[in-house]
């Protein structure tokens, strides 16, 4: 009969028991740092990217149908002006601030063409130097935006800014920071200049704020954007007199007078001519204008509102200096027809310059005149002019104006190294 092995029973039960301790040991250190005491006392929170995500969706579908909301509310209140100069055609949008009136920010070298549907607008003022217009319409007592009740002075916010592409309205939101009143010499009373702005905010643009009220109308001074408050505007354009006053031109082109151009000049005050488009004017090219009538112009803004504000048919005492000399000579005031720097005869609505021994380059066409429908495009050079060659640019005007309903002339034109013929014609 064999006899328990008690030790080794005994040794087995032990080793047994340490490795259970063992165990239990091990899975509560793993419990400690898996569940730490103090996460009893933290609150579980969800995985925040899908509601932020969700947070996000929402702010962009409510900004979205503000905007909309907003374009509904203010389109009646907004026209489009269409302004044509040297360089080709310009949109801005104009806002009503009276029944029958509305006010944009245009330049003044600009011929305002079309007011909204109206070729034949009526413009009460245009200011040179503030680039101001004001234009009838016509009248909607229920089309006239609301003024900011705070002020006029958005920010930290979004507000709409309208501007017109192509000649069509569009409108966008733009988050703009901090706006500080600041002083500025062409304006009676302070504009709104924005400290920070999400996006550029292009000259000429309307700025509404989302509740739909008119804020004002920016512009661009140095790459810094202004905003002309709404009830600035309003009190110009009510100001304005209810009927145009005839405008005038000097029939000249100017440029500002640079620190090099002035040292040639022999004077370092005035606005240098650029281009003088009558061959008998007793004006030149690289002459400078001191003063007009007396009134001293140091600017080209100011140097056009002066000129504009003369009476067409009035004989205009210019102070000027050629080469260093001091003269003064006299021109005649024409009435202004809206081109730039040209006379009341531009009836074939071509502008152009004589290019000695070569002929007349095309400066700027008009739409819809005699050349727009010759096919005369901006640059072309006029070679010939039927057996005529290389016509001066006020030969071309003197035909036109001496021809008869029905006349057509041959033009022989190089554009882009290539030749073709067009034909003038007088209708």
């Amino acid at each position: 009969m064999t006899e328990p092995r008690a030790p080794e029973a005994r040794r087995e039960t032990r080793l047994l028991l340490a490795t259970i301790a063992v165990s239990v040991g091990m899975l509560l250190l793993l419990a400690r740092f898996r569940f730490p005491e103090e996460a009893g006392r933290q609150t579980v929170e969800p995985a925040a990217a899908p509601l932020e995500r969700l947070a996000a969706r929402a702010t962009f579908d409510e900004l979205a149908g503000t905007m909309a909301d907003l374009e509904r509310r203010i389109l009646p209140t907004l026209l489009v002006v269409t302004g044509e100069g040297i360089d080709g055609s310009l949109h801005v949008p104009a806002v009503r601030v009276t029944p029958d009136r509305a006010v944009a920010l245009l330049p003044g070298d600009h011929r305002i063409t079309a007011v909204g549907k109206e070729s034949v607008p009526t413009v009460l003022l245009h200011d040179a130097v503030r680039e101001l217009a004001v234009v009838t319409t016509l009248p909607r007592a229920d089309a006239i935006p609301s003024l900011p009740a705070t002020g006029g002075r958005p920010g930290p916010r979004y507000v709409g800014v309208v501007e017109a592409t192509g000649g069509t309205l569009s409108i966008r939101p733009v988050y703009v920071g901090r706006t500080d009143l600041v002083p500025d010499p062409r304006w009676s009373e302070p504009l709104l200049a924005v400290a920070a702005v999400q996006q550029n905010v292009s000259a000429g643009s309307a700025v509404f704020s989302l509740d739909g009220a008119f804020v004002g109308l920016a512009i661009d001074r140095s790459g810094a954007v202004r905003i002309v408050p709404a009830e600035t505007l309003r009190n110009v354009a009510t100001a304005a007199p209810a009927t145009a006053a005839p405008r005038a031109d000097l029939r000249v082109e100017v440029q500002a007078l640079t620190p090099q151009l002035a040292k040639v000049a022999g004077t370092s005050k005035g606005v240098m001519i650029s281009y003088v488009p009558d061959p008998d004017s007793p004006l030149t090219p690289g002459d400078v204008i001191r003063s007009v009538d007396g009134i001293g112009v140091t600017t080209v803004g100011g140097f056009r509102q002066v000129a504009q504000s003369r009476t067409p048919g009035a004989q205009v005492v210019l102070e000027i200096v050629r080469r260093g000399e001091p003269q003064t000579v006299t021109v005649a005031a024409v009435p202004a027809n809206g081109t730039p720097f040209t006379g009341p005869d531009r009836e074939s609505g071509v502008v152009s310059r004589s290019l000695p021994g070569i002929g007349a380059e095309v400066v700027t066409v008009a739409p819809g005149s005699a050349a727009d429908r010759a096919g005369l495009q901006r640059g072309d050079v006029i070679i010939a002019m039927d057996e005529e060659k290389r016509p001066t640019a006020a030969a071309i005007d003197r035909w036109f104006r001496a021809a008869s309903q029905g006349d057509a002339v041959l033009l022989a034109v190089r554009r882009d190294g290539t030749h073709r013929v067009v034909a003038l014609e007088k209708r």
